[in-house]
């Protein structure tokens, strides 16, 4: 890993130079805030600029939500921040928070969850832990959105736990929901490696909270057997008291972990891409990160080698993963923030 800010007041350098994503930069003076539809895909994304405000997206990128805050809306929780770093009185460097169209320059994603904005509000489109259970695969119907997208493993080994369907299996500590910014790209035939990463942060003033953690993950579907294949990375708080659902899981996990946008590409009549929920998941977890070391942005990458075949695809996906306890309980607090600079992927 290579600390890539030398020196406070500094600019925050690009992560390669042979980066297969678009928009890296997110310098095309897009904002979306609050709300937008799932999979929402510009008819034009090389001409979609200077978009601010709900219902919007970023150019060449697709947002995921199974949160529901507007009718079919899905919640958008980011922030962006100028890529320069400023200089404190306490040696810590930090980002200025940017306004709605502030320019095309290159800018820091930052991505939290929803919790300090639904106090002690639980709506009913998303207190069931189970919503969604009848349908895996690729689908359009929004009602048929997991609200879970991770589960944990529990003492006694089960992937799942709580009185799931009851309303009130929210409250749970081993159940996340997860917000992602996705982008679809094509696996050239020749390609036999995967590498993927970006430069992160999580601010000292802004750690995550015990139950929730951030990442990158990167997905390749299946679709005759509808199986997904995740490699990801994690960062998550010190000594957090809980593990993942990893390695091939079962049938009954399956659908609740790494749900999202279809890597098909595909699109239906209104222009948004589809969403997927796995039959059979994989889940490999190249690293967890422990975000008390990367109070500075640092260049983190991970290879993986993709599934074979040819004419392939996979999903790019920066993630937060919102614990549902806290979702449920909603307590109004701050859950932490994933600062993200120029996310990239490389095939060899």
């Amino acid at each position: 890993m290579t600390v890539v800010t030398t020196a406070l007041g500094g600019l925050l350098a690009e992560s390669t130079l042979s980066n297969e994503l678009d928009n890296s930069l997110y310098g095309m003076n897009n904002y979306p805030v609050w709300t937008t539809f799932n999979g929402f895909k510009p008819s034009n994304d090389a001409s979609y600029i200077n978009n601010a405000g709900t219902w919007k997206t970023f150019a060449y990128w697709r947002h995921y939500s199974p949160l529901y805050n507007d009718g079919y809306g899905s919640y958008i929780g980011n922030q962006l921040l100028d890529r320069v770093e400023l200089a404190n009185t306490d040696d810590r460097g930090d980002h200025e928070l940017l306004p709605f169209y502030s320019g095309s320059e290159p800018r820091v994603l930052k991505i939290y969850g929803a919790e300090s904005l639904f106090t002690y509000n639980w709506g009913p489109q998303n207190n069931n832990a189970d919503r969604g259970n009848g349908t895996t695969g690729e689908f359009t119907n929004q009602n048929n959105t997991r609200i879970i997208g991770n589960t944990g493993t529990s003492q006694s080994g089960n992937y799942i736990t709580g009185a799931i369907g009851t309303g009130t299996s929210m409250y749970n500590t081993s159940l996340w929901s997860r917000y992602d910014w996705t982008q679809i790209v094509d696996i050239p035939d020749s390609a036999t490696t995967v590498k993927f990463g970006a430069q992160i942060k999580v601010s000292a003033d802004d750690k995550l909270k015990t139950y929730n953690f951030a990442g990158i993950y990167c997905a390749e579907d299946n679709y005759t057997t509808n199986t997904r294949v995740v490699n990801y990375f994690r960062v998550k708080a010190n000594s957090a008291p809980y593990s993942l659902a990893t390695g091939t899981l079962s049938s009954s996990a399956s659908p609740y972990n790494w749900s999202g946008l279809t890597t098909s590409g595909a699109t239906d009549g209104s222009n948004n891409l589809k969403i997927f929920t796995p039959a059979s998941t994989v889940a490999n977890e190249l690293a967890s990160l422990n975000q008390n070391d990367y109070e500075e942005f640092e260049k983190v990458e991970y290879t993986f080698t993709p599934q074979s075949g040819t004419n392939r695809k996979m999903s790019f996906n920066l993630f937060f993963a919102e614990s549902a306890f806290y979702l449920a309980y909603a307590a109004g607090n701050n859950t932490g923030g994933f600062q993200v600079f120029d996310p990239f992927v490389e095939f060899s």
